[in-house]
């Protein structure tokens, strides 16, 4: 979670430099390789079916391509704190996916903590205002992410019942950086990549190697033996972590009002994990 927490200002201050979204979230994907590496050297990929391949494509779609592209291109218009914030709200989707999809036990505060965190999302979305400007269009992004890893979550609770973390993580992670370079190709410039700085590439490198590999291997491998609906309520620790480093790294401070309005989201969240007698009983 921490290390999530870090890689929100990353991004952040890479677009500041300049570095295009999709490029971004292209780049940040190259980890990939040393991965594909050591599965090919296993041969581990002789053990997959052409069901395997539809999996690896959907997680692909869903936990890489378009949460990546939609949180690159919404934190052009938003601050690392507060998308950090909207993301926390993937637990609520979570939820209700897990309910259906998953079978997962119903419990009033599940249901009461959702209905609070989406409350909470919605005026930090809008920032309580109805009017639709670019710092709303940035969050709706996010929040199109956030529900965007949820549904990976609940395909990636069955993809890991039957094949290894690392396995799935190496595929999905590989499908998923030639969807971003396709659309990089025909969208951004690349040819960029040549002049950037030794320090972007070490933000970049930092972000591949501890946010899209080290942090994700970890919550894959944990994901695997608890339930899903007990293990997202982690994800609400990400923004308070985003929001230490985003005020240290680029001097970000939340407003009051987003203040009140993060705290009814992670209030909501908090809510939604706590024990209680199963709904309806």
């Amino acid at each position: 979670m921490l290390i999530w927490g870090l890689s929100y200002p990353l991004v952040k201050l890479l677009l500041n430099y300049g570095i295009p979204p999709i490029t971004l979230a292209t780049l940040r994907h190259i980890v990939f390789i040393p991965m594909l590496i050591i599965v090919i050297l296993r041969k581990s990929y002789k053990n997959y079916s052409k069901e395997d391949l539809k999996l690896f494509l959907t997680l692909a779609f869903f936990t890489i391509f378009l949460p990546n592209i939609s949180q690159n291109i919404g934190m052009l218009y938003t601050t690392a704190s507060i998308s950090s914030v909207i993301q926390s709200t993937s637990p609520v989707f979570t939820i209700i996916l897990a309910f259906i999809f998953l079978k997962e036990t119903k419990t009033i505060n599940k249901i009461i903590g959702s209905l609070i965190a989406l409350t909470g999302t919605i005026l930090l979305s809008t920032r309580g205002s109805l009017s639709f400007d670019l710092n709303t269009f940035g969050n709706t992004l996010i929040l199109i992410s956030s529900i965007s890893y949820a549904i990976s979550g609940i395909i990636l609770k069955k993809g890991l019942s039957k094949i290894p973390a690392f396995d799935l993580l190496c595929f999905e992670t590989t499908f998923g950086f030639f969807m971003l370079f396709a659309s990089n190709i025909f969208l951004e410039d690349m040819s960029m990549i040549f002049s950037f700085s030794m320090d972007v590439w070490i933000y970049i490198l930092l972000l591949s190697i501890l946010a899209s590999f080290i942090a994700a291997i970890l919550y894959y491998m944990i994901l695997y033996e608890e339930e899903l609906s007990h293990l997202i309520i982690f994800t609400y620790l990400i923004p308070v972590f985003a929001i230490i480093f985003s005020y240290f790294m680029l001097g970000e401070i939340l407003s009051a009002r987003d203040i009140v309005f993060a705290s009814i989201v992670l209030i909501g969240v908090a809510v939604a994990q706590l024990k209680s007698r199963t709904f309806g009983k």
